[in-house]
């Protein structure tokens, strides 16, 4: 029998599993034989691992990465029955039900408020859980790439560019709403700079045409290899992270660790993760926003010494204290 059965689904939730297992940790990363404990590191998966462990009896770790307010709101969720290992949502009668994806986030709450222990990324995550969960998660801080983020992304980052005068902005998410990319568009039209964004998602004809109409030159780009996103990194003049809402936030710590100038929202989780790295801007004042930028691009290479506790090595270490507790 494995000691843990870890599901996720992406690269970046197996990152710390190979550190694990050189700690002594046996893991099983698929199959459906019983473990001594298993991980849920994905919330599409949680569903998943509900079946696995009501199936073998075996008792698990709920990481809930962020609970966005798009979707959350001030709802409440519906109530979630278990019939045979399978999850079934009983949409709520009266009162306000949660904002959008009502049955995935009332079925991620059913199954972190049955787990042995509930984790979350941040402090800021942590608050969210415990107010709309009703539960006491416990910080368990994940990492960065950090084997794709090494030191030579800095050393390497070009310092003889040609167009050095031009402005280059870079924001690296998801195109979708509570990512914010329509105010790097506003302050690049404010600033004759050009925008490159990587990510893909429903806002991309929106941040198209609003880049169109203001005359922003734009580029937007989507499964890129790792090495290809060290490059965009390394290559732009300033990257900004404008998300209204994040549970950990690795656009600042990668763009920092290439060397380049960082601008982030003043948002809980960018303070807790990229600490004094960036220029802050506040939410929805473009003012704020392009003087940041402003500030940014004459600045030199943002600090990264805390980001050392942010590393696979580091990450691994808190989570094999955390998962020999349970076992």
């Amino acid at each position: 029998m494995a000691d843990i059965r870890w599901f996720g689904r992406n690269d970046y939730e197996h990152l710390i599993v190979p550190d694990l297992c050189r700690f002594g940790l046996d893991i099983a990363v698929s199959g459906d034989e019983p473990a001594a404990l298993a991980v849920a590191m994905n919330h599409d998966l949680a569903p998943a691992v509900w079946r696995y462990c009501h199936r073998h009896r075996v008792p698990f770790v709920s990481y809930v990465w962020d609970l966005p307010p798009s979707r959350i709101g001030e709802g409440r969720y519906d109530p979630v029955v278990s019939l045979g290992g399978r999850l079934a949502t009983v949409p709520r009668i009266g009162g306000p039900r949660y904002t959008t994806r009502r049955g995935y986030y009332s079925r991620l709450r059913f199954v972190a408020s049955h787990a042995r222990a509930v984790w979350t990324p941040s402090a800021a995550s942590a608050v969210d859980v415990s107010r709309h969960f009703g539960l006491a998660p416990t910080v368990v801080q994940y990492c960065y790439n950090s084997d794709l983020f090494g030191p030579e992304c800095a050393r390497n980052r070009p310092t003889d560019d040609a167009d050095a005068s031009a402005l280059r902005l870079l924001s690296v998410s998801r195109l979708v709403a509570p990512k914010n990319h329509e105010a790097v568009i506003r302050a690049a039209a404010r600033l004759g700079a050009q925008v490159d964004v990587i990510g893909r998602g429903s806002s991309h004809d929106a941040i198209r045409a609003l880049a169109q109409r203001l005359g922003v030159p734009l580029r937007v780009r989507s499964g890129l290899s790792g090495a290809q996103v060290v490059a965009a990194y390394q290559h732009a003049s300033v990257v900004v992270c404008p998300s209204r809402f994040e549970g950990l936030g690795l656009t600042g710590i990668e763009a920092a660790l290439c060397g380049t100038p960082v601008v982030a929202s003043d948002i809980e989780a960018h303070r807790e993760f990229l600490g004094d790295s960036p220029h802050y801007f506040t939410l929805d004042d473009d003012d704020s926003l392009v003087a940041a930028i402003e500030l940014a691009r004459t600045s030199g290479p943002p600090p990264t010494a805390h980001f050392a506790s942010l590393t696979i090595g580091t990450a691994a270490g808190r989570f094999f204290d955390e998962l020999c507790a349970l076992l």
